[in-house]
């Protein structure tokens, strides 16, 4: 993506209120100036130009913007016009509608009708956005999360090369991405690891239950021995001699009814279990899926969606709808097989009543030693309870199989692990070229060499904080501890990915530092900038955009600079405000 031209204009009035044009290839300085000497550059727009081309590429707009009367009472909006390969684009924004974003294909010129714009939500837009910029879905990147080290903040973005308050997993993923280094080795043994995580979980959760497996065992096999008892009962029910083939009878067909409504009873149990657990998942997923709109509370409360939040939330929803998927469908199976047996049971249980009562008929009068309702009713309660302790004593078991599954995926680990050490290796030449173009940026500044490493952290640990698989960063120059010396170090680190990716025609060619060039020395701003315009130019691709003050950098730098047409931007405080970047104060 090139980024040509950004507008301000009103839609109702058909007027455009200012408009930016930009070097396609090489510097673009956005330069805050001053006419005397108590004028101020602070104020004039500098970083609203920034924050602007942030909107245009998909950031949330800030309720600084988005409730500011002056913006909402002129109906700004704002455009941006890119070019990908031979397609010129129109991205659009809203300030009266921070929500939704807007696009334009197909026209060469800006066009005032907002009818004709394509208008998205704000998570569509970031999707179309990032499908221009990168060209393809890139598991685990997205533009968003890359847009903070592409368009550095001048508050946060400039105190190490790392952002504050970001999960370091994502930080390293997003950075080696941009250095073309291994980046998801980390991920993939992570991902192992929550596996072993929510495994370990299970085994606490049944260890959480009290079972006590040798109590069961002994209780199992008491209620056995009571149930044989209840059963050689029934099968020696005496009756009067003068009916002992009806007796006969009516004692074989009972056992079998016994044995059949024993069966009946324990499959209709587990029936009962299977259901409750498939409620448990569905229910589990039904309270989480109550979360979906808190990404959109978020946005509406705070302008953005916290990742821990979100990445807990995806993990937790991913884990429950997997287990619906395959341990609901086991279950579902289950049950199906077993009401197949239980209506043939039924049935035969039919047969056997029916053959009982004709046995019984003549026995009516007779007086049984034991009253066989009482014994069965007995019998039918110890069953249920062998049934329930059964359940139990399974549950307890299954201990052994998830640590079996644990030990697969540690295993699996070490594999995946070596696999991806063996990968880093392969990069060394990779490596060399990346410290060869920060220590030629070094050069061109300072005139000293720095330190750009890429470390493969191939320690093995299971715990919550191990970093088994991390791809580390390492950057250091001299004397940096000063503040202008580590705002340009960040600015060589973030320039060295830039310039690989350029030299190697790959996707992103631009870098943006809003601020970043305060504190370095001026005798130092000026030879790199100068670099850079020519370098850049001499490839024939790469845009790089950076904030001055006019007073920042040497005069005969900045003449150079803006006789080369890098100054793309005045920015100042005269003509009744018409010179701020909005043509006006808001």
């Amino acid at each position: 993506m090139i980024i040509c031209s950004l507008y301000i204009y009103t839609p109702e009035e058909e007027t455009i209120l200012k408009q930016y044009n930009f070097n396609t290839e090489g510097v673009n300085i956005i330069l805050g100036e001053k006419r005397e000497d108590n004028d101020e550059t602070n104020g004039v727009g500098k970083s609203t130009m920034i924050d602007c081309l942030s909107f245009l590429l998909g950031k949330g707009i800030t309720p600084y913007y988005s409730n500011n009367e002056i913006l909402l009472q002129k109906n700004i909006f704002i455009a941006l016009k890119v070019r990908i390969g031979e397609d010129i684009l129109f991205l659009g924004r809203s300030f009266t509608n921070p929500r939704f974003g807007y696009f334009l294909e197909g026209m060469e010129t800006l066009c005032f009708d907002i009818e004709a714009w394509k208008k998205l939500s704000l998570k569509s837009f970031r999707s179309y956005i990032e499908e221009k910029v990168l060209g393809e879905h890139i598991e685990n990147i997205s533009f968003a999360a890359l847009r903070e080290y592409i368009i550095r903040d001048e508050k946060t973005g400039f105190n190490d090369i790392m952002l504050p308050n970001r999960k370091g997993l994502m930080q390293y993923i997003l950075l080696n991405y941009l250095f073309t280094m291994p980046y998801l080795s980390e991920y993939e043994i992570k991902s192992a690891k929550e596996v072993i995580d929510n495994l370990n979980n299970q085994i606490k959760l049944i260890e959480s239950m009290n079972v006590n497996i040798t109590h069961l065992k002994v209780s199992e096999e008491e209620i056995l021995k009571e149930i044989n008892d209840l059963k050689r009962t029934i099968e020696h029910a005496e009756t009067g001699t003068q009916y002992s083939k009806s007796s006969t009878d009516y004692t074989l067909t009972k056992k079998e009814l016994n044995d059949i409504q024993n069966q009946i009873f324990e499959s209709e149990h587990i029936c009962r279990q299977y259901r409750v657990n498939i409620d448990n998942l569905e229910q589990k997923v039904t309270e989480i899926k109550q979360l979906e709109d808190v990404e959109g509370f978020y946005q509406d409360l705070v302008g953005f969606f916290p990742k821990d939040v979100k990445e807990n939330y995806s993990k937790v929803k991913e884990f429950y709808d997997f287990m619906v998927e395959s341990r609901g469908e086991y279950f579902k199976n289950k049950i199906v097989v077993l009401e197949s047996e239980l209506k043939k049971l039924h049935g035969r249980k039919q047969e056997l009543e029916d053959e009982l009562n004709e046995s019984s008929r003549l026995l009516k009068s007779e007086d049984y030693i034991k009253d066989i309702s009482i014994v069965l009713g007995e019998l039918r309660n110890k069953e249920v309870e062998l049934a329930e302790i059964r359940v139990r004593i399974n549950d307890y078991n299954k201990k052994n199989d998830i640590f079996e599954e644990i030990n697969e995926f540690q295993q699996e680990i070490l594999r995946i692990n070596s696999m991806k050490y063996d990968e880093f290796l392969s990069y060394k030449n990779k490596k060399d070229k990346l410290q060869e173009i920060f220590n030629q940026l070094m050069d061109i500044a300072y005139g000293q060499n720095g330190f750009l490493d890429f470390e493969y952290d191939n320690r093995i640990s299971y715990g919550s904080s191990a970093t088994t698989g991390r791809v580390k960063i390492s950057c250091s120059i001299p004397d940096e501890k000063s503040h202008g010396r580590l705002h340009m170090k960040i600015n060589i680190f973030d320039l060295t990915w830039f310039l690989n990716r350029i030299i190697n025609n790959l996707s992103i060619n631009f870098l943006v530092h809003d601020g970043s060039y305060s504190n370095p020395d001026p005798h130092v701003k000026g030879v790199l900038l100068k670099y850079l315009d020519e370098r850049l130019k001499s490839e024939h691709k790469g845009q790089y955009f950076v904030t001055l003050n006019k007073t920042e950098l040497l005069q005969q730098d900045l003449n150079v600079l803006d006789e080369a047409g890098a100054v793309v931007a005045k920015l100042d405080r005269l003509n009744n405000d018409e010179n701020r970047f909005f043509g006006f104060k808001f």
